[in-house]
């Protein structure tokens, strides 16, 4: 019995032990400098991490008011009421893992993040305008966005959805109808210091379009591939496109040059 009696007292003590060391005995910056480090293994030394009170919560837990991304040393991401906490089922695999959730404006993220860094990650109906990064393009755009994003082997794809997209009128007056399409589509993905735009399309009600490029250390080499349905554009609207006729019905407009 006596025997029982410390074992069950070790199997209590350990975990209460751990728990004890997390909480008083971890400082938060040490925390900050596992995450950073994590970054920096992935490859991906063009992304920071950043949080604004940061805290310690029991059962290894983590929150922060809020947890902001930075590519290139510009705002690009800002999740509010952050929470992560430790998941012991990938010990096994000699994983750490962290169950996420948060918010994107008044959307919802959730998912799983492993160190070093490999996760899947879901965005629920977030405000396109509590993205940062999309500011950069020049274009006032409203709606809400939902995605999966995947980490894995130094790459970060994002699969998304914008079903009730609005582009401010005039936006880009260069580029013709660009308010008429309502809908976006597409994938892209994160390596190093490169967005790879490997399949973007919108929908309107004036036409089709693509894009497709990269951008590369802020710079744009992006090419936006129009697709007018026949007899859908006004006179002036064909005129300012016939600058970039490329072939019957398909034109091409560059976009290059340092984001905003």
């Amino acid at each position: 019995m006596a025997k029982l009696r410390n074992i069950l007292f070790i199997v209590l003590f350990i975990p209460l032990l751990l728990i004890l060391i997390w909480y008083f005995a971890v400082p938060l910056n040490i925390v900050e400098d596992q995450i950073d480090r994590a970054l920096l293994n992935s490859g991906n030394n063009n992304i920071k991490l950043s949080m604004v009170e940061l805290r310690k919560g029991l059962l290894f837990a983590l929150y922060a008011d809020s947890l902001d991304m930075n590519i290139d040393n510009k705002p690009a991401v800002q999740i509010t009421e952050f929470t992560g906490r430790f998941t012991p089922r990938y010990l096994a695999d000699r994983q750490l893992a962290f169950l996420l959730n948060g918010k994107m404006g008044t959307g919802d993220v959730s998912g799983i993040v492993k160190l070093p860094v490999e996760g899947n990650i879901t965005v629920d109906r977030a405000e396109l305008s509590a993205i940062p990064y999309l500011t950069r393009l020049g274009i006032a755009i409203k709606g809400t966005l939902s995605s999966d994003i995947v980490l894995k082997d130094e790459k970060v794809t994002v699969l998304f959805e914008v079903p009730d997209l609005d582009i401010a009128e005039g936006a880009l007056a260069a580029i013709p109808f660009l308010n008429t399409f309502h809908k976006m589509q597409g994938a892209l993905s994160l390596i190093n210091d490169r967005i790879e735009f490997d399949s973007v399309s919108l929908e309107g009600e004036k036409g089709f379009a693509r894009l497709r490029g990269n951008i590369t250390k802020g710079i744009m080499d992006l090419d936006l591939e129009i697709m007018p349905e026949a007899g859908k554009l006004n006179a002036l609207e064909s005129m300012i496109i016939s600058t970039y006729f490329v072939s019957p019905g398909y034109f091409v407009i560059p976009l290059n040059g340092p984001l905003l």
